[in-house]
């Protein structure tokens, strides 16, 4: 039978029985992967007993230091967290109810009413923040907490708990369609919290029917208030710059306690009224990335690697298409004079004919360019026609979302052999639409680098 020995650094050493059959002529070579934390390196012991039927080889397990010492499955979930759309339900906190309480002192049967007010209910609130990247960190359940009921001895309840939600820069929040914002109060003139047993003997006297008909009158004013308060605009709110938080939905007032009832026709007010109900609602938060500029282009065409070369963003790169699955955002520094200008590009997955009708990635992440100020079509030389690869880029993005921005083309890979002619048609075909053309290598990072990153801060605006 077969036997492997596995030598490790601190010198322990591990025999393995491998049947015979399992013995092919391939060598053994297992694939090093990105996500391993060891290297492995084998060495093969040509040596071969006749008297028995195995075979040994030595394998040195060695730790690399370096960037990619990160396991393969916390990168793999960290590059699936990427979310931006989400719909989010939320909910504002109630007031607390009122509290019916008197006065207790010694020698004192029955002091006047000192019931306290119900809390506010907390409201939800929503903060645009630098360095978030994603929505994934937003909860799809976000409840703010209701306010506490009054207490004797005046004392109110405390205040819900505000829920702030923190999204990145350039979220667009619409109100899901169908969902209406209304709260879920008693009818006006209702909403009563009675002394235990009291409830009937309130009802009949008449002082508390003429009370009823002036809080008909306080909660339709109320009622308004929280129609402007609770009003939410048609196209949604969008959040693109950071700032304080925004309001989204107001929580509950507290209700009264019996103590704003004492009067000289009501001694002994045994009542005081709920707090009114908070809101809830159904939302969409989309996030639209904020760049200068927009990297569109084919699967493998390069435009991973033309933003590695170009700024700080380590986007994945390979030699397979849809490589990039999530958007990303490189920020790109100018030198100029002795100021410090920078642009950011931003790169979303590629684009293939029919992209329109859900093919590949579909279009679902164009909405990440609709606020650049400026298009990059990225096209590789290395295809047969890179004319039809931008015809096919202009057709799936359409009029509306290059009507009013710069177009700049580049043509990566132009160190490949046999590109001159497509790239002297590429640029025929850009000089009858008055956009620029630029040719580069990314990979090598030569001086064509420089000259395309000026290039682009022209068309960013940065640069005139």
């Amino acid at each position: 039978m077969p036997r492997i020995s596995w030598c490790f650094p601190f010198q322990r050493r591990i025999s393995l029985h491998v049947p015979h059959r399992y013995n092919t002529q391939r060598p053994l070579s297992p694939t090093p992967s990105g996500d391993s934390l060891l290297q492995i390196t084998i060495h093969e012991q040509k040596r071969f007993i006749q008297d028995e039927s195995f075979y040994t080889h030595n394998i040195t397990l060695e730790k690399v230091p370096g960037r990619n010492s990160t396991p393969y499955r916390s990168r793999k979930k960290a590059d699936s967290n990427f979310t931006d759309i989400m719909v989010v339900k939320l909910s504002s906190g109630a007031g607390g109810d009122g509290n019916v309480s008197f006065l207790r002192e010694s020698g004192r049967a029955k002091g006047p009413p000192d019931g306290g007010d119900g809390g506010d209910g907390g409201s939800v609130y929503v903060q645009p923040v630098e360095g978030e990247t994603s929505l994934h960190k937003v909860r799809k359940r976000v409840v703010a907490e209701s306010g506490r009921g009054g207490s004797s001895s005046q004392m109110n309840g405390r205040n819900g708990n505000d829920m702030i939600i923190k999204v990145p820069v350039g979220t667009h929040i619409t109100l899901s369609p169908g969902c209406v914002l209304e709260r879920e109060n008693s009818p006006p003139g209702e909403g009563w919290v009675h002394l235990n047993g009291f409830k009937e003997f309130n009802l009949e006297r008449q002082f508390f029917k003429d009370l009823k008909k002036r809080k008909v009158l306080d909660d339709r004013a109320q009622e308004r208030i929280e129609q402007i308060q609770d009003s939410f605009p048609l196209d949604g709110i969008d959040l693109t710059r950071p700032g304080p938080p925004v309001l989204l939905l107001k929580g509950g007032r507290g209700g009264l306690g019996n103590r704003h009832f004492h009067t000289s026709d009501i001694r002994n007010p045994r009542f005081a009224t709920k707090g009114r109900a908070g809101l809830s609602g159904i939302f969409r938060f989309e996030l639209k990335l904020l760049a200068n500029l927009g990297l569109v282009g084919l699967p493998n065409a390069g435009k991973s690697t033309l933003l590695r070369a170009i700024s700080n963003a380590r986007p994945r790169i390979g030699h397979w298409q849809f490589t990039t699955l999530t958007p990303s955002v490189g920020t790109i520094s100018l030198d100029v004079a002795t100021t410090d200008r920078t642009f950011t590009v931003a790169d979303i997955p590629g684009i293939i004919a029919g992209a329109n009708l859900n093919r590949g990635m579909g279009t679902d992440f164009l909405r990440h360019i609709e606020r650049a100020g400026g298009l990059v079509f990225v096209i590789g030389l290395d295809g047969e026609s890179p004319v039809a690869d931008l015809r096919v880029l202009t057709n799936e993005l359409g009029p509306e979302r290059m009507d009013g921005k710069r177009i700049l083309v580049v043509a990566t890979k132009a160190d490949l052999p046999q590109t001159k002619l497509k790239y002297d048609s590429l640029v025929e075909f850009t000089t009858q639409r008055s956009w620029k053309t630029i040719p580069v290598c990314a990979i090598r990072k030569s001086k064509d680098i420089e000259i395309l990153i000026r290039v682009m801060a022209e068309t960013a605006g940065i640069l005139k």
